[in-house]
């Protein structure tokens, strides 16, 4: 956390206001200041914007492909998550190690880069809905995000060979400029194994659109909001597989993730299990990642076997064309249609006539005042 002392006198007070302004421990923060002043008064505050101006031109002399901000997502946490009995073990004590414009050091040997950060809308409360079929009114709001949603960005794949180098450089770097300006994800993980944070974890990301996923406490629709987004720079059709590199970097970003956010296992998902069509009520409107997916080369269990949300709790459906790009049918789609079979006995009634039922509940979800309020508020991309 070190600020250079050959900085400029007011670019330097600048960047230690920056930095001092993400030490959450006003005691620390204050040891900082003392640190990076000689034990001077530090500098008054600046209005916010100027800070900004200053600081964008700064960063602009110092990299300039960043987009820089002033309201960068806070980094430290080190509450541990307890890990379950169905969770594979994860380190529950990753922390920030080195911050800076250039990139974010982690306990667990995590970089993040922050060559390509961007701005989007703040992440404000979300509503949370009741993991049983219920009625369609909120049963809390979060602010927080509650899971991970895996995407590849089917963008064009070189051969990983040392001779395609620059090629793959190219495109990598053309990739992360569309996702910055598209504000797509909130993390891509090149070919080289690099992570790249694009869109800031405070911030939404235009992700998942129509979506719907559930665990054991709660169920949340259009998960934009509510969901992380890490994407893999891959096509998920394609015989080019992901490079050890990559695998590495997803695990030890997962856990960095799990650790901050105390996120399940359940919900680090693919983005074919969580999108859904309204228009027809099936799923896999997205089919990226609907197989082969590893989730136990990145330390969390097979999710390919979670009752897939939008059948058990919507009473969505799915085809032919879904099970193809799916290449098998999901054991997660067999618990779902069993969870609706079981719960039409329950009630004595016929399962066709409860499925509607629960297609009418999503129906009065989505078009509720809580979900238009917040997607107002939100920026949405299907």
């Amino acid at each position: 956390m070190q600020v250079s002392a050959k900085t400029p006198g007011p670019m330097r007070a600048t960047v230690v206001e920056w930095r001092a302004a993400r030490i959450e421990d006003p005691i620390e923060r204050l040891r900082f200041l003392r640190a990076t002043t000689g034990g001077q008064t530090p500098v008054p505050p600046r209005r916010a914007w100027q800070v900004a101006m200053t600081a964008v031109l700064w960063a602009s002399f110092l990299i300039p492909s960043y987009s820089p901000s002033t309201a960068r997502s806070r980094i430290i946490n080190s509450t541990p998550i307890p890990v379950g009995t169905t969770e594979l073990s994860i380190d529950p004590r990753v922390w920030p190690v080195e911050q800076n414009l250039e990139f974010d050091l982690y306990s667990n040997g995590l970089r993040v880069e922050n060559g390509f950060v961007t701005h989007s809308k703040p992440r404000t409360r979300y509503p949370v809905f009741a993991a049983q079929p219920k009625n369609g009114e909120p049963v809390e709001w979060q602010s927080q995000p509650v899971g991970i949603v895996f995407h590849s960005t089917e963008s064009h794949q070189f051969p990983f060979e040392p001779s395609e180098v620059r090629s793959i450089t190219r495109i990598g770097r053309n990739l992360l400029s569309y996702v910055q300006q598209q504000r797509s994800y909130h993390f891509v993980i090149d070919r080289f194994g690099r992570v790249w944070r694009v869109v800031a974890e405070g911030d939404v990301a235009n992700h998942a659109g129509k979506s719907v996923w559930s665990d054991r406490k709660a169920a949340w629709v259009n998960l934009n909001a509510s969901f992380l987004s890490v994407a893999f720079e891959a096509q998920t059709d394609s015989s080019v597989p992901l490079s050890s590199a990559q695998l590495h970097a997803a695990r030890i970003l997962i856990d960095m993730l799990r650790s901050k956010y105390s996120i399940p296992a359940a919900n680090c998902v693919t983005h074919a299990q969580v999108s859904v069509n309204p228009s027809n009520l099936r799923i896999g409107y997205h089919t990226d990642w609907a197989e082969g997916f590893p989730f136990g080369a990145l330390g969390l269990p097979d999710n390919y076997r979670q009752p897939v949300a939008s059948i058990a709790l919507f009473g969505f459906d799915y085809d032919t064309t879904f099970l193809q790009a799916a290449g098998r049918p999901w054991p997660g789609l067999a618990a779902a249609e069993q969870k609706l079979a079981e719960r039409a006995r329950a009630q004595g009634v016929d399962p066709g006539v409860y499925r509607r039922a629960l297609q009418d509940r999503y129906r009065q979800i989505i078009n509720s005042d809580p979900m238009r309020s917040n997607e107002d508020n939100q920026d949405e991309k299907q």
